[in-house]
This record gives C-alpha cells, sequence and structure tokens, in this order.
C-alpha cells in the first residue's frame, strides 16, 4: 500500500457491527489472544486464529494460522489468499468486511485508529436514534456495505427479588392448609364400632 493509504476493517458478530479499526501496520494480529490487534474474545476463534499481511504490491493477504475452525474469504476456506475491496474475512461467528481507502485522518504510523465503538466489545450497547442515524449516514459516506436489519430489543420489565421470608411464610402457610384440610377428613369419617 503506498503512503496515505489505509486498511480499513469492520468487526461483525452475526451480522451486527461490533467494532471498526483502521491499520497502517504491515502485519495485523486476529485472535483470541488478548494482545492481537483485532481482539475477539469467543471459543469458535483460535487463539492465533488468522493474520493480515501486506504484500509488496501493497493489498494485503490472510494467513490461516492453523485455526481449529478455519478461515474463509468470501464464503470460500482458504490458508492464504489475497483479500481485495469490500471482501468479507469469515471467522467463527464472526465476519471482518475489509476496505482500502486514502488515509483521511492523523494517526501515529502503524497504530489503529479505532471508532467509537471500540471499548464496546463484548457489551451490550443501547445508542439514541440519533447515533444510529449518524452511523448509517457514515456507512453511506464510505460506501461500506449496510447492515440490513437493526432490531431494538423490548427492554424487560424489571424483576425484584422475592425476599426468602415470604418463600418460607408460603411453605408454612400451605403446610397449615394441608395439615388443616387432612384433620377435617379425619373427623369427618364415620367411626366404625
Amino acid at each position: 500500500m503506498s503512503d496515505g493509504q489505509v486498511i480499513k476493517l469492520r468487526l461483525s458478530l452475526m451480522g451486527r457491527p461490533v467494532r471498526n479499526y483502521t491499520f497502517e501496520k504491515p502485519v495485523i494480529s486476529v485472535g483470541r489472544d488478548p494482545g492481537a490487534d483485532v481482539y475477539v474474545d469467543n471459543p469458535g476463534v483460535s487463539r492465533d486464529h488468522f493474520r493480515l499481511e501486506r504484500t509488496a504490491e501493497g493489498e494485503y493477504q490472510v494467513v490461516d494460522l492453523g485455526s481449529a475452525n478455519g478461515t474463509f474469504v468470501n464464503d470460500q476456506m482458504v490458508n492464504t489468499a489475497l483479500v481485495h475491496n469490500n471482501d468479507v474475512i469469515r471467522f467463527g461467528k464472526y465476519t471482518l468486511w475489509v476496505g482500502y481507502e486514502a488515509d483521511r485522518r492523523s494517526s501515529e504510523r502503524g497504530r489503529p485508529v479505532v471508532s467509537p465503538m471500540s471499548d464496546t466489545m463484548g457489551h451490550t450497547v443501547v445508542l439514541s436514534r440519533a447515533e444510529l442515524g449518524s452511523i448509517f449516514e457514515q456507512e453511506k459516506r464510505s460506501g461500506a456495505p449496510r447492515v440490513v436489519s437493526v432490531q431494538t430489543p423490548a427492554a424487560p420489565a424489571p424483576r425484584r427479588a422475592i425476599p426468602a421470608w415470604v418463600g418460607l411464610a408460603a411453605g408454612v402457610l400451605v403446610g397449615l392448609v394441608i395439615g388443616a384440610v387432612v384433620l377435617w377428613l379425619v373427623l369427618q369419617r364415620p367411626t366404625l364400632s
């Protein structure tokens, strides 16, 4: 890649965007290792799953590192393969969308420029309509593929804990009622003389 070019990666879990990355570095590691450039804490992802290596021509290639579940580029299992603009790398339940573009931001050479969603890895994120609109607007401007559907889960009703004494009292009360019914039935039985 010539100077001023960056590789952009969009990590998604089952079609839902999780995190965006921008790199200038020649080797990008992906895996479950917390030291990986793209860290994914999921048992379906190997510790050192694959890496992206810049070629002499400036494009990146995927190099599978002997992962247990394999690495796929555009749904084709690969050991090594070039990745082009808009290619999709799948590993486990995750996908990485790949894009190349001119660097519009300043960053230290080789360091990732991470989107605001970067510190949400592994957490549930609730976005306002304005934030969602901003994300869609950024995607429209960048020409990146759009999310097909966004589901907004309804907030569950708050659950209140039931104190332990309530359960105990209910158990005692049921026991007394059953005992009283049994005693009444015994007393109502005609005696044999």
